[in-house]
């Protein structure tokens, strides 16, 4: 099965038209939540999406809208196929896919191969998709900002997010008592607090400095919590330079 998907992949690659590509890819109608969560055959749909005009490619996203889309999110191999369909396809094409992902996001963002998939989509998606998961982040962020994993897209959310959506999400974050000392000592954490410190201005950039400082104990005895000691510390980070 290995050595036959690698076939395909390669006539994928050499196929002398977009015609011919689609015609290869059509062997799949019927059978994409299958390849999806499959080993070997997850390259072959992966390859589909990177070669194929975004066109042919509305067999895949029809066969995964609804219920399947957030099986495939959270599955191993299947995460890997809505984030390909993120970077390929236009926005039109994935509205509903993303309504799907959108139902039950908290969970999504905290899950260890769905959470890749949010990344994705704050990274690559459309304006209006970011926006929407932003929208969404910013009520949950107690419940994100203490997962290691819900953190990471946090971070992402803080670091891609159109401007006024960023500053909205750290100041969420920063409204949340106890929330930004406790982030700065997870890995994915800390960097989504160095963002906070970035993005926020004035006397909120100062309100966030000074509830670390007043953490500075606990923050010593993580190591990514020294990380923003430190960097407060040696004024690296904004808002390190006030009294206090």
């Amino acid at each position: 099965e290995s050595t036959g998907c690698r076939h395909v992949q390669h006539a994928l690659e050499i196929a002398s038209s977009d015609e011919e590509r689609s015609h290869l890819a059509m062997e799949l109608r019927g059978h994409v939540l299958e390849a999806a969560r499959c080993p070997h055959a997850n390259h072959v749909l992966q390859k589909c999406i990177a070669t194929l005009r975004p066109q042919d490619l509305s067999f895949i996203i029809s066969e995964l809208e609804g219920c399947s889309v957030l099986q495939v999110t959270r599955h191993k191999y299947g995460c890997r196929i809505i984030q390909r369909l993120v970077e390929n396809c236009h926005a039109r094409q994935l509205q509903t896919l993303v309504e799907d992902l959108l139902f039950d996001l908290p969970t999504t963002c905290r899950h260890p191969y769905g959470n890749y998939v949010v990344q994705n989509l704050l990274q690559y998606g459309a304006p209006e998709h970011r926006h929407a998961v932003v929208s969404t982040l910013g009520s949950e962020v107690r419940g994100l900002a203490s997962d290691s994993y819900g953190c990471a897209v946090l971070a992402m959310a803080l670091a891609h997010a159109a401007r006024e959506d960023q500053v909205a999400l750290a100041r969420a974050l920063l409204r949340e008592p106890g929330l930004l000392p406790g982030m700065a000592c997870m890995r994915h954490g800390h960097a989504a607090t160095r963002r906070v410190l970035e993005i926020l201005e004035g006397e909120e950039r100062e309100d966030a400095r000074r509830r670390l400082v007043a953490e500075a104990d606990r923050l010593g005895l993580s190591r990514y919590g020294r990380l923003i000691v430190d960097g407060l510390e040696a004024r690296r980070l904004p808002g390190s330079g006030g009294g206090g």
